[in-house]
Protein backbone atom coordinates (compact mmCIF):
# COMPACT_ATOMS: atom_id res chain seq x y z
CA UNK A 1 0.00 0.00 0.00
CA UNK A 2 1.57 3.47 -1.03
CA UNK A 3 2.24 6.20 1.48
CA UNK A 4 -0.26 8.61 -0.30
CA UNK A 5 -3.03 6.04 -0.59
CA UNK A 6 -2.50 5.17 3.28
CA UNK A 7 -2.64 9.12 3.63
CA UNK A 8 -6.11 9.34 2.31
CA UNK A 9 -7.38 6.62 4.35
CA UNK A 10 -6.24 7.95 7.39
CA UNK A 11 -7.84 11.56 6.58
CA UNK A 12 -11.09 9.94 5.87
CA UNK A 13 -10.92 8.38 8.94
CA UNK A 14 -10.48 11.40 10.80
CA UNK A 15 -13.42 13.00 9.36
CA UNK A 16 -15.50 10.22 10.03
CA UNK A 17 -14.09 10.14 13.42
CA UNK A 18 -15.22 14.17 14.02
CA UNK A 19 -18.22 14.49 11.81
CA UNK A 20 -20.24 11.20 12.88
CA UNK A 21 -21.03 9.94 9.35
CA UNK A 22 -19.70 8.97 6.21
CA UNK A 23 -21.72 11.14 4.11
CA UNK A 24 -20.77 14.08 6.23
CA UNK A 25 -16.84 12.98 5.90
CA UNK A 26 -17.27 12.84 2.32
CA UNK A 27 -18.53 16.27 1.87
CA UNK A 28 -15.98 17.98 3.90
CA UNK A 29 -13.50 15.83 2.29
CA UNK A 30 -14.93 16.56 -2.18
CA UNK A 31 -15.08 12.63 -2.31
CA UNK A 32 -18.33 10.40 -2.91
CA UNK A 33 -19.57 8.60 -0.65
CA UNK A 34 -18.65 5.18 -2.22
CA UNK A 35 -14.77 6.23 -1.58
CA UNK A 36 -14.81 7.39 1.77
CA UNK A 37 -16.42 3.75 2.88
CA UNK A 38 -13.77 2.08 0.51
CA UNK A 39 -10.98 4.25 2.24
CA UNK A 40 -12.67 3.31 5.77
CA UNK A 41 -13.28 -0.35 4.97
CA UNK A 42 -9.52 -0.47 3.46
CA UNK A 43 -7.91 1.35 6.90
CA UNK A 44 -9.92 -1.20 8.76
CA UNK A 45 -8.46 -4.06 7.01
CA UNK A 46 -4.94 -3.09 7.86
CA UNK A 47 -5.65 -2.75 11.17
CA UNK A 48 -7.72 -6.06 11.45
CA UNK A 49 -10.31 -5.02 13.42
CA UNK A 50 -13.68 -2.38 13.20
CA UNK A 51 -12.50 1.19 14.10
CA UNK A 52 -15.93 2.31 14.00
CA UNK A 53 -19.12 1.02 15.35
CA UNK A 54 -21.77 1.74 11.90
CA UNK A 55 -24.56 3.57 13.80
CA UNK A 56 -25.82 7.36 13.85
CA UNK A 57 -23.58 9.20 14.77
CA UNK A 58 -20.31 6.34 14.16
CA UNK A 59 -19.00 5.67 17.60
CA UNK A 60 -14.80 4.61 17.48
CA UNK A 61 -14.00 1.26 19.08
CA UNK A 62 -11.09 1.01 21.44
CA UNK A 63 -8.48 0.50 18.76
CA UNK A 64 -10.46 3.41 16.42
CA UNK A 65 -9.65 5.82 19.88
CA UNK A 66 -6.26 5.28 19.50
CA UNK A 67 -5.75 5.19 16.22
CA UNK A 68 -7.00 9.03 16.33
CA UNK A 69 -5.00 9.95 19.17
CA UNK A 70 -1.66 8.58 17.47
CA UNK A 71 -3.14 10.90 14.10
CA UNK A 72 -3.45 13.76 16.44
CA UNK A 73 0.37 14.98 15.58
CA UNK A 74 -0.17 14.07 11.90
CA UNK A 75 -3.35 16.45 11.69
CA UNK A 76 -1.44 19.36 13.24
CA UNK A 77 1.81 18.87 11.13
CA UNK A 78 -0.57 18.80 7.78
CA UNK A 79 -2.12 21.98 8.78
CA UNK A 80 1.06 23.42 9.85
CA UNK A 81 2.59 22.75 6.55
CA UNK A 82 -0.57 24.29 4.73
CA UNK A 83 -0.63 27.57 6.95
CA UNK A 84 2.98 27.65 5.31
CA UNK A 85 2.39 27.71 1.89
CA UNK A 86 -0.30 29.96 1.98
CA UNK A 87 1.58 32.72 3.96
CA UNK A 88 1.61 35.97 3.06
CA UNK A 89 2.97 39.37 4.15
CA UNK A 90 -0.48 41.34 3.61
CA UNK A 91 -4.13 40.44 4.21
CA UNK A 92 -4.46 37.94 1.19
CA UNK A 93 -6.96 35.04 0.59
CA UNK A 94 -9.46 33.42 1.99
CA UNK A 95 -9.99 33.55 5.67
CA UNK A 96 -13.01 30.95 7.85
CA UNK A 97 -14.29 32.08 10.69
CA UNK A 98 -17.22 29.53 12.89
CA UNK A 99 -19.40 31.35 15.03
CA UNK A 100 -23.07 30.78 15.97
CA UNK A 101 -25.60 32.57 14.41
CA UNK A 102 -26.35 35.19 17.18
CA UNK A 103 -22.61 36.18 16.89
CA UNK A 104 -22.25 36.58 13.26
CA UNK A 105 -25.67 38.41 12.98
CA UNK A 106 -25.31 40.87 16.08
CA UNK A 107 -21.84 41.21 16.29
CA UNK A 108 -20.05 40.32 13.14
CA UNK A 109 -22.49 41.61 10.11
CA UNK A 110 -22.66 45.07 10.98
CA UNK A 111 -19.10 45.29 10.76
CA UNK A 112 -18.25 43.01 7.92
CA UNK A 113 -17.93 46.13 5.48
CA UNK A 114 -15.41 47.94 7.55
CA UNK A 115 -12.61 44.45 7.10
CA UNK A 116 -13.17 43.82 3.96
CA UNK A 117 -12.39 47.75 3.21
CA UNK A 118 -9.16 47.72 5.09
CA UNK A 119 -8.08 44.59 3.64
CA UNK A 120 -9.42 44.75 -0.66
CA UNK A 121 -7.58 41.06 -0.78
CA UNK A 122 -9.45 39.44 2.15
CA UNK A 123 -12.03 36.62 1.47
CA UNK A 124 -14.38 36.11 4.80
CA UNK A 125 -16.33 33.13 4.83
CA UNK A 126 -18.48 32.45 7.75
CA UNK A 127 -19.68 29.35 8.90
CA UNK A 128 -22.88 30.20 11.43
CA UNK A 129 -24.21 27.39 13.24
CA UNK A 130 -24.06 25.55 16.20
CA UNK A 131 -21.60 22.45 15.48
CA UNK A 132 -18.38 23.09 16.83
CA UNK A 133 -15.84 23.59 13.78
CA UNK A 134 -12.25 21.71 14.56
CA UNK A 135 -9.73 23.99 14.05
CA UNK A 136 -6.57 21.50 13.93
CA UNK A 137 -8.36 19.61 11.06
CA UNK A 138 -8.89 23.04 9.16
CA UNK A 139 -12.32 23.55 9.14
CA UNK A 140 -11.93 26.81 10.05
CA UNK A 141 -9.09 29.36 10.66
CA UNK A 142 -10.63 30.60 13.53
CA UNK A 143 -13.74 30.18 15.58
CA UNK A 144 -15.70 32.18 18.58
CA UNK A 145 -17.20 30.32 20.93
CA UNK A 146 -19.14 30.28 24.25
CA UNK A 147 -17.12 26.91 25.40
CA UNK A 148 -13.42 27.70 26.23
CA UNK A 149 -11.95 24.49 24.69
CA UNK A 150 -9.31 22.67 27.00
CA UNK A 151 -7.99 20.30 24.30
CA UNK A 152 -5.66 21.21 21.16
CA UNK A 153 -2.67 23.19 20.26
CA UNK A 154 -4.71 26.36 20.53
CA UNK A 155 -4.47 29.90 21.26
CA UNK A 156 -7.23 31.56 23.49
CA UNK A 157 -8.46 34.99 24.38
CA UNK A 158 -11.90 36.48 26.41
CA UNK A 159 -13.77 38.48 23.69
CA UNK A 160 -16.95 39.27 26.35
CA UNK A 161 -18.94 38.34 28.73
CA UNK A 162 -22.81 37.58 28.17
CA UNK A 163 -25.53 38.33 31.02
CA UNK A 164 -29.00 36.85 31.48
CA UNK A 165 -32.01 37.39 33.37
CA UNK A 166 -35.87 36.35 32.78
CA UNK A 167 -37.70 38.35 30.49
CA UNK A 168 -41.81 38.75 29.30
CA UNK A 169 -43.50 40.57 27.63
CA UNK A 170 -44.67 43.49 30.13
CA UNK A 171 -48.21 42.60 29.64
CA UNK A 172 -47.65 38.42 30.44
CA UNK A 173 -49.65 37.66 33.36
CA UNK A 174 -47.00 36.42 36.36
CA UNK A 175 -48.20 33.49 38.19
CA UNK A 176 -47.29 29.85 39.30
CA UNK A 177 -48.51 28.73 36.41
CA UNK A 178 -46.92 31.13 33.65
CA UNK A 179 -45.27 29.27 30.48
CA UNK A 180 -41.69 29.06 30.29
CA UNK A 181 -40.41 29.39 26.90
CA UNK A 182 -36.47 27.15 26.07
CA UNK A 183 -33.62 26.11 23.77
CA UNK A 184 -33.53 22.86 21.83
CA UNK A 185 -31.70 21.16 19.48
CA UNK A 186 -28.00 21.65 19.33
CA UNK A 187 -28.76 23.88 22.27
CA UNK A 188 -30.94 21.87 24.76
CA UNK A 189 -27.64 21.17 26.94
CA UNK A 190 -26.47 24.86 27.11
CA UNK A 191 -26.14 26.70 30.77
CA UNK A 192 -29.14 28.97 30.30
CA UNK A 193 -31.37 26.05 29.20
CA UNK A 194 -30.13 24.20 31.90
CA UNK A 195 -31.03 26.53 34.77
CA UNK A 196 -34.53 27.40 33.16
CA UNK A 197 -35.64 23.63 33.53
CA UNK A 198 -34.31 22.81 36.88
CA UNK A 199 -35.67 26.05 37.92
CA UNK A 200 -39.30 25.66 36.10
CA UNK A 201 -39.54 21.27 36.75
CA UNK A 202 -41.86 19.62 36.61
CA UNK A 203 -43.27 21.83 34.17
CA UNK A 204 -42.66 21.14 30.63
CA UNK A 205 -42.01 24.44 28.27
CA UNK A 206 -44.43 25.61 26.22
CA UNK A 207 -41.94 26.02 23.34
CA UNK A 208 -38.37 25.17 22.17
CA UNK A 209 -36.66 26.59 19.98
CA UNK A 210 -33.09 26.50 18.52
CA UNK A 211 -32.32 29.47 18.18
CA UNK A 212 -31.83 32.65 20.88
CA UNK A 213 -32.87 35.36 18.65
CA UNK A 214 -36.39 33.16 17.60
CA UNK A 215 -36.57 32.65 21.59
CA UNK A 216 -36.52 36.39 22.35
CA UNK A 217 -38.98 36.88 19.35
CA UNK A 218 -41.55 34.51 21.01
CA UNK A 219 -41.38 35.93 24.31
CA UNK A 220 -41.84 39.43 23.16
CA UNK A 221 -44.96 38.10 21.35
CA UNK A 222 -45.90 37.45 25.47
CA UNK A 223 -45.85 33.15 24.75
CA UNK A 224 -44.34 33.08 28.05
CA UNK A 225 -41.10 33.87 30.11
CA UNK A 226 -37.75 33.17 28.84
CA UNK A 227 -34.25 33.46 29.94
CA UNK A 228 -32.53 35.70 27.53
CA UNK A 229 -28.96 37.66 27.42
CA UNK A 230 -29.58 41.21 28.64
CA UNK A 231 -28.52 42.71 25.70
CA UNK A 232 -30.90 40.86 22.95
CA UNK A 233 -34.17 41.85 25.10
CA UNK A 234 -33.04 45.21 25.36
CA UNK A 235 -33.75 45.39 21.77
CA UNK A 236 -37.30 44.44 22.20
CA UNK A 237 -39.41 47.24 23.45
CA UNK A 238 -42.29 45.13 25.17
CA UNK A 239 -40.19 42.85 27.35
CA UNK A 240 -39.52 43.26 30.43
CA UNK A 241 -37.18 41.34 33.13
CA UNK A 242 -39.36 39.98 35.67
CA UNK A 243 -38.22 38.33 39.32
CA UNK A 244 -37.94 34.50 38.99
CA UNK A 245 -40.44 34.02 42.09
CA UNK A 246 -43.12 35.39 40.17
CA UNK A 247 -43.56 33.07 37.31
CA UNK A 248 -43.43 30.15 39.47
CA UNK A 249 -39.78 29.36 39.16
CA UNK A 250 -37.83 27.91 41.75
CA UNK A 251 -34.87 29.40 43.26
CA UNK A 252 -31.84 28.41 41.74
CA UNK A 253 -30.08 31.43 42.28
CA UNK A 254 -28.79 33.97 39.42
CA UNK A 255 -28.87 33.10 35.87
CA UNK A 256 -24.88 31.92 35.29
CA UNK A 257 -23.10 34.31 32.79
CA UNK A 258 -21.28 33.02 29.96
CA UNK A 259 -17.58 33.75 28.44
CA UNK A 260 -17.55 34.71 24.54
CA UNK A 261 -14.12 33.35 23.63
CA UNK A 262 -12.01 33.75 20.22
CA UNK A 263 -10.16 30.72 19.50
CA UNK A 264 -7.18 30.28 16.65
CA UNK A 265 -5.02 27.19 16.07
CA UNK A 266 -1.39 27.86 17.37
CA UNK A 267 -0.14 27.24 13.69
CA UNK A 268 -2.02 29.92 12.60
CA UNK A 269 -1.69 32.81 14.74
CA UNK A 270 0.72 34.93 12.65
CA UNK A 271 -0.26 34.24 9.47
CA UNK A 272 -0.90 38.27 8.50
CA UNK A 273 -4.66 37.31 7.20
CA UNK A 274 -6.21 35.56 10.12
CA UNK A 275 -4.66 38.12 12.40
CA UNK A 276 -6.11 40.96 10.39
CA UNK A 277 -9.57 39.01 11.43
CA UNK A 278 -8.38 38.35 14.81
CA UNK A 279 -8.14 42.26 15.45
CA UNK A 280 -11.26 42.97 13.33
CA UNK A 281 -13.18 39.88 15.47
CA UNK A 282 -11.79 41.97 18.93
CA UNK A 283 -12.74 45.26 17.48
CA UNK A 284 -16.25 44.26 16.47
CA UNK A 285 -16.81 43.14 20.44
CA UNK A 286 -15.20 46.31 21.90
CA UNK A 287 -17.40 48.44 19.75
CA UNK A 288 -20.54 46.55 21.61
CA UNK A 289 -18.97 46.84 25.12
CA UNK A 290 -21.13 49.16 27.70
Amino acid sequence: MGTDAHWDQLRTFESVARLGSLTAAAKALGISQSTASRHLAQLESVAGTPLVLRELPMRLTQKGEAVLAAMAPMVDAALAAHTALEAHHEPRGEVTLSTVGEVARQVLAPQFASLLRAHPHLRLRVLADNRVASLAAGDADLAVRFTRPTHGDLVVRRLSTVRYAYFAHRALPRTATTPWLGLCGSLAGIAEQRHAEAAFAPRAARMLVEDVESLAIAAHAGLGVAVLPRRLASRFEALVEVDPAEVGAATAGPVPDRDVWLVVHRSKQRVAKVRAVIAWVERAFAARAP
